[in-house]
């Protein structure tokens, strides 16, 4: 439990190299076996003791290998963490205690699964999405331009969107929908070992976390 109050609430999605669906949505192992992703938090609201935090956006780009939500003792993750630089120095400094994990919550319960924090870095985050999650996207500086549209099809309503509920790995914690999305820009540089790939899938989550939560 953490001492601090703290509390945010957004809206995330990822792009990433498995194919559509994603299986870590399902809590199965990634597709091959491995997965190179890219992950956007945007924050409408929130807090961390007095320090406010609405507007502020975090990104992370990282790979594993293995089944990252079954205990697997032989998977590992990898990430790093874009700050939004327009934060001032103690707002970055609350970003980075909560998306570390170090003051509970379910970012402390997901960030226990990453085996190595290769860096952070602060640079100017962008983010956008379509009130009826037509679209959803971001940009990191020149760094990161990812993106998806909704996804749809010949027998598909087009007035609603292919959702998920009760998903068994939700990255943002339980009782969340799950919207499907199909990849239309999937440019990530970050950490030393990052490499190109191409995005397969893509979900858009809404979040609502506190460190009991």
């Amino acid at each position: 439990m953490s001492e601090t109050d703290w509390h945010l609430k957004g809206e995330w999605f990822d792009v990433c190299s498995c194919s559509m669906p994603c299986p870590c949505t399902f809590a199965q192992a990634p597709t091959d076996g491995a997965c190179l992703f890219t992950l956007v938090w945007q924050i409408h609201e929130g807090h961390f003791g007095n320090v406010r935090l609405d507007g502020l956006g975090v990104v992370a780009l990282g790979e594993f290998v293995g089944n990252m939500w079954v205990g697997d003792p032989d998977a590992t993750m990898a990430a790093m963490f874009y700050v939004d630089a327009k934060g001032t120095p103690a707002q970055r400094h609350a970003l980075e205690e909560v998306f570390r994990g170090n003051v509970g919550g379910w970012p402390g319960t997901f960030g226990a699964l990453i085996s190595e924090v290769r860096g952070v870095e602060y640079a100017p985050i962008r983010f956008d999405a379509a009130p009826d999650l037509a679209y959803w996207r971001a940009t990191v500086s020149d760094r990161v331009d990812v993106g998806a549209v909704a996804l749809t099809g010949p027998t598909a309503d087009p007035g609603r969107r292919v959702q998920l509920i009760n998903a068994p790995g939700a990255e943002v914690g339980p009782g969340q929908v799950a919207t499907w999305g199909v990849v239309n820009a999937d440019r990530a540089e970050g950490f030393d070992f990052s490499r190109t790939y191409r995005g397969g899938s893509s979900k858009h989550f809404p979040f609502d976390w506190r460190p009991d939560a």
